[in-house]
């Protein structure tokens, strides 16, 4: 594959730096360069060079000695920056590079680019997955880190930037400073908090366990409860507790538990270790599990000066894996003890509440209130009293007015009925079907017929009929 550069074979005096004398028999190599700039020559072949650039990182400075004319080159964009990046990557294998990280962001892939500045400068740094999958802690805006890697050269861009393979945070240990991002987080949602804390059990029946089975841990506990309490049954889900792929089998080992409706509570431990041992219960992916557990959890792991994230999501904390057992599998005489207090407290709350009583009752005068209840009576006597006459103005003057409006339907009903007209002379026809006669019409020659008077009755036999009649002139005249 032909390179980029223009090769000129020359003969040259390759002399490392830690020498202090020339010395051509020993120090001196043939060998063949590739000339960039005049600033720099790039080995790429020696006869006889030990391999410094490899393992012993040592310096060498390249002098002339001999010369030949170089080929005028001209050369295309693609071909200058790969020239530039061969001598970047070739210069800056491993280098240490301390900043503040900016501008970070974490893309779908797993890949990680931020940026490192200071007051003058900015390098742009990307962390590949497979790198960052080794670093415990989380890049975030302004924080100090020391970023080991190589620098290369981006050719889309033609920008240079820093491959990152491992960071140190600056003052503060990686994996301090992944509990404490992981600490806030869970602050921020109320996984902290006291008020989501659960209360334990007063006797439990069924405990869980959730530790290594070949540890110390599981022989404390069981010792403890078969010394305090041997009516507890106890059901054990064993899981790593250090190492990788511990903390996805204690939070399986904590679904399982889960699955018994009949446990009460659950005991998470492990012994005392070193903040990697113990690495497993500041993992996020621990904490949501207690966190979400149906039944309360006692964590127990380490010793009394070991806090983990376990221990601050837990609904409560023990010092130690025998402290969590004794916690949950109370003797007779502490539940005895118990039961002495609070009957003690209630007894004493009972007495305070009868003092109270009795000191209200004494304040009360007895004449005093009943002559405070004879006042409302007489003011209800006296309203009821009011009420009362008003009721019966109102009753009579209803019945008044029903009383008048009666009489004058009556009269009018009277002055409309049958009896006045008959009253001034008329009469009633009726024929033998008792049937009113309207009209001559209805009647023939020689029928008989009813006629009904104000006093009695006729019957009359018809001997003729007309359409035709007169009111008399005579009584037209008065």
């Amino acid at each position: 594959m032909p390179h980029p550069f223009p090769v000129n074979t020359l003969r040259l005096y390759v002399i490392p730096i830690y020498s202090t004398l020339l010395k051509p028999s020993n120090e001196i190599w043939r060998a063949t360069y590739l000339s960039s700039r005049q600033t720099g020559l790039r080995i790429v072949a020696t006869k006889g060079l030990p391999d410094w650039r490899a393992g012993q990182k040592r310096k060498a400075r390249a002098i002339l000695y001999g010369t030949s004319n170089p080929l005028r080159q001209v050369l295309s964009v693609s071909q200058l920056t790969a020239q530039v990046r061969v001598l970047i990557e070739d210069v800056f294998t491993d280098v240490y590079v301390v900043g503040e990280i900016s501008n970070t962001k974490v893309y779908p892939s797993g890949h990680w680019y931020f940026s490192l500045k200071d007051k003058e400068a900015t390098l742009p740094c990307v962390c590949f997955k497979t790198s960052n999958q080794a670093i415990k802690f989380r890049l975030e805006d302004g924080l100090m880190i020391v970023a080991r890697g190589k620098l290369t050269v981006y050719p889309p861009r033609g920008a240079y930037q820093m491959v990152v393979n491992a960071v140190e945070p600056v003052g503060i240990g990686d994996w301090q400073l992944a509990f404490e991002q992981l600490k806030k987080q869970l602050e921020s949602e109320g996984l902290l908090a006291n008020a989501r804390k659960r209360s334990l059990p007063l006797v439990p029946r069924r405990i869980g366990v959730v530790t290594s089975t070949a540890g110390a841990a599981i022989k404390d506990i069981l010792s403890a409860l078969k010394r305090r309490n041997k009516n507890v049954s106890i059901v054990i889900a064993p899981a790593r507790v250090q190492g990788d792929g511990s903390a996805q089998e204690i939070a399986q080992a904590l679904a399982d538990l889960q699955t018994d409706p009949a446990i009460e509570v659950i005991i998470i431990a492990r012994g005392g270790g070193s903040i990697e041992d113990l690495w497993s219960f500041n993992t996020e992916t621990v904490a949501r599990a207690v966190a979400n557990c149906r039944v309360p959890i006692i964590s127990g792991v380490g010793h009394e000066t070991d806090v983990t994230i376990c221990d601050l999501v837990a609904d409560m904390r023990a010092p130690t894996p025998t402290a969590a057992a004794e916690l949950v599998a109370k003797g007779r005489s502490e539940i005895a003890e118990k039961c002495d207090y609070f009957q003690g407290k209630l007894v004493t709350l009972m007495e305070g509440k009868l003092r109270s009583c009795r000191q209200s009752l004494l304040s009360l005068n007895p004449l005093s209130f009943l002559i405070a209840h004879e006042g409302r009576l007489k003011r209800h006597r006296l309203e009821l009293k009011h009420q009362q006459e008003r009721m019966i103005v109102m009753i009579a003057r209803c019945l008044a007015e029903h009383r008048h409006r009666w009489r004058a339907n009556a009269e009018k009903l009277a002055s409309l009925g049958p009896l006045s007209v008959l009253r001034r002379g008329f009469s009633i026809l009726r024929n033998r079907q008792g049937e009113v006669v309207c009209s001559v019409d209805q009647i023939e020659p020689g029928d008989e017929l009813e006629a009904l008077m104000e006093h009695g009755k006729l019957v009359l036999v018809v001997k003729a009929k007309s359409a035709e009649w007169q009111y008399p002139k005579e009584r037209l005249n008065e």
